[in-house]
């Protein structure tokens, strides 16, 4: 018998297992979630805004702070890729199982923290251009100052 069979058959056998190793966790943390989503849309989306003091998210997404859905899908993967691998330690062969998701919960993060440094560099590198840009605007500015703009030598007749 190999270990995909193996691994159904225990879960045939003990359904309770399954239910309690892995459905229940991950449905207390959906139902957590949820909650955090709508105390979110409570206050940032319909919040008592006024005109003095308007909510400095408007314009995102639900009017939320940047980054709040791709936060939760984060560490919502997280949760559910560690509640699985704590089930693979108990269960042998149920990794085959989960083979695909664990591909893609890698290429998940690898793409998250790939785009934040990539974002991370491309920032540093602008500032770093701006700050040129503006030393070269004012050492440009410094020098015509000095070298005479509307001096002695602005006359016809000025040797120099």
């Amino acid at each position: 018998m190999n270990e995909y069979m193996k691994t159904v058959e225990l879960f045939a056998n003990n359904p309770s297992d399954f239910l309690w190793h892995v459905e229940v966790p991950i449905g207390i943390w959906l139902v957590t979630v949820l909650a955090f989503f709508i105390l979110l849309l409570k206050k940032y989306t319909f919040g008592n805004w006024t005109t003095e003091s308007p909510n400095p998210y408007a314009g995102e997404t639900f009017d939320m702070p940047r980054g709040v859905f791709r936060g939760i899908l984060t560490l919502t993967l997280l949760f559910v890729a560690i509640i699985l691998e704590l089930v693979n330690v108990r269960v042998i062969g149920f990794e085959s199982e989960m083979k695909e998701f664990m591909v893609t919960f890698q290429m998940m993060i690898a793409f998250y923290f790939g785009s934040k440094v990539v974002h991370h560099v491309t920032s540093v590198d602008k500032k770093k251009t701006e700050s040129i840009s503006n030393a070269k605007v004012a050492i440009a500015s410094n020098q015509n100052e000095t070298d005479g703009g509307g001096g002695d030598f602005d006359e016809e007749g000025s040797a120099g």
